[in-house]
């Protein structure tokens, strides 16, 4: 049996046209679709680039917030400054700043146009320039229409720049000097006994309140019983003369011997009067007539308790009549006693100082640079150390020289003192009161900033809360006056119902001076390249 073999049966061959035709059809595909990335890429980019000319390259509030963008970070991305110029017309000669606000009320950043300056609000400003020297800016500090811009309000929140609102408030300038307090020396007394002697009974200590006449002490002194006697005396021989003219009056005498009796009871009279001055320069008040026709010795028993006749009592006997009381001139406080019972004393040693504490002295050392502004009468506020309470009095004297040590004025206030709350001695600090103004313009500390030698504050846009509105700052050169712990007063610069900026008024400020310094060094710079250039050129 013979077997047949079988082969494989084959497709038609293709053509060879249409073969490479199917090649190129696969090529251009390829080539498509590895282009389409390409495509993406720059429609992407295109559609970002027009994006970003719309927006100003601004993300939006949730992009910002959650993107940490070195742009946003930099405080200095955020702030521009925009510098105006100082035309001579914009500096205001009396008031001493660049745009008046006072002079031009429309530079003020209030809603409502304001009034012309009223004649309380000019006459306000004329007091606060009178009341002591201020400082003077430099128009070269701040140029008139300086401002710095905000990117927006969310970017002034981020900057933490505050604001708060221009308004009146009652201030009070005053110079401060340390002081110590002290006894009015008009109404401290020294007392010392005016004749040698033994004290016999001293009634008063130290700290008790006497009234003025009321006894301190008994001095027994000789010179006294010999006053007392010369008195005596006095009174007998001249009622004994008195008595011999008298009788020789109608008597057939010469009349020569008449004389001779008339002079001698005018000698008698004299003699009296001589005695009596005795008593009283011993603080003894007496007079001859008042014994009238009193007997020897009824005149010898007044004169026993001549001057302590409140003080002793009638059972008192024996009494020696060389007694002298030592009473106090005035009313207060005793302060020092330096006497006992049975010890000698004398004229020259001080036995007992009564000081009035009702009224003191506040001494206060000016600096020399202040005194030409203190005024005899102006009101002085007196706080000692450690003491919260304030007490008041008026300036009384100037000092005419300063002191050698410290180079300071002193001056003297009156402080009256019916509580006797202040002590003499105490150390404290005193402000004299130059001007009181109950409808001063102030703002807070923190707004006050100082570029160059001139203080200025940032006054926020009347528009800057509008949703078009700018949203920039103001820079105002302002004169300050007043200031206490919270607020400054500003004399003239800044209107109430402005709004000013507070806490990151030092951004605003510092931005100010970088661009200053940045405008400084490019002029620098330019004048540099100048002096270059003619060196070159031939």
């Amino acid at each position: 049996m013979s077997t047949s073999s079988t082969s494989p049966v084959s497709a038609p061959a293709e053509p060879a046209g249409h073969e490479h035709q199917s090649r190129e059809q696969q090529s251009w595909l390829r080539t498509v679709v590895g282009s389409v990335p390409m495509l993406l890429t720059f429609a992407l980019l295109a559609g970002v680039a027009y994006w970003g000319h719309h927006t100003e390259w601004k993300f939006s509030n949730a992009q910002r917030d959650g993107a940490k963008s070195s742009q946003t970070d930099n405080p200095v991305d955020l702030l521009r400054t925009e510098t105006g110029t100082l035309s001579p017309g914009q500096w205001c000669e009396p008031h001493g700043i660049a745009a008046c606000p006072l002079c031009d009320r429309s530079l003020a950043q209030v809603i409502k146009p304001l009034e012309p300056a009223s004649a309380d609000e000019l006459k306000r400003v004329q007091k606060a320039f009178a009341a002591r020297e201020r400082a003077v800016n430099d128009p070269q500090c701040l140029a008139s229409g300086s401002r710095v811009r905000v990117a927006s309000k969310e970017a002034a929140e981020k900057l933490g720049i505050d604001v708060a609102p221009v308004w009146e408030a009652a201030m009070t300038e005053s110079i401060t000097a340390s002081g110590e307090v002290s006894f009015d020396a008009t109404r401290v007394a020294r007392l010392a006994a005016r004749v040698p002697g033994t004290a016999w009974r001293v009634t008063k200590q130290i700290g008790d309140t006497v009234k003025a006449g009321e006894l301190l002490a008994i001095i027994d002194a000789a010179d006294v019983g010999k006053a007392k006697t010369e008195f005596l005396q006095g009174i007998v021989q001249l009622r004994l003369k008195t008595q011999a003219l008298a009788n020789l009056k109608n008597a057939p005498v010469p009349e020569r011997q008449k004389k001779e009796a008339e002079a001698a009871r005018r000698d008698a009279e004299v003699r009296l009067l001589s005695a009596e001055q005795a008593l009283v320069n011993l603080g003894l008040s007496v007079k001859a007539a008042e014994f009238g026709k009193l007997d020897v010795d009824d005149i010898a028993n007044q004169l026993q308790r001549l001057g302590l006749a409140r003080e002793l009592s009638q059972t008192d006997t024996d009494l020696p009549g060389t007694l002298l009381p030592v009473r106090s001139p005035l009313d207060g406080v005793v302060m020092q006693v330096d006497v006992i019972a049975g010890e000698a004393v004398d004229p020259a040693d001080v036995l007992f100082v009564v000081a009035d504490p009702r009224q003191m002295w506040a001494n206060l050392n000016v600096m020399a640079t202040d005194v030409s502004w203190v005024q005899v009468g102006q009101a002085v506020r007196f706080r000692p150390d450690g003491v919260k309470a304030e007490f008041t009095g008026q300036v009384a004297w100037i000092g005419t020289s300063a002191d050698e040590t410290t180079r300071t004025i002193p001056v003297r206030a009156v402080m009256p003192n019916a509580d006797g709350k202040l002590r003499a001695s105490a150390l404290g600090v005193g402000r004299i009161v130059l001007r009181e103004e109950p409808q001063a313009i102030t703002v807070p500390n923190e707004a006050v900033q100082t570029i160059g030698r001139c203080p200025v504050v940032f006054v926020r846009d009347k528009d800057f809360l509008k949703p078009n509105g700018p949203k920039v700052f103001h820079a105002r050169m302002v004169r300050t006056g007043a200031k206490d712990v919270t607020n400054t007063e500003i004399i003239v610069g800044v209107t109430q119902g402005e709004v000013v900026a507070t806490k990151g008024s030092p951004l605003l400020a510092g931005e100010i001076q970088r661009s200053q310094s940045a405008a400084i060094a490019s002029h620098r710079s330019s004048i540099s390249n100048n002096q270059e250039t003619k060196k070159t050129s031939p």
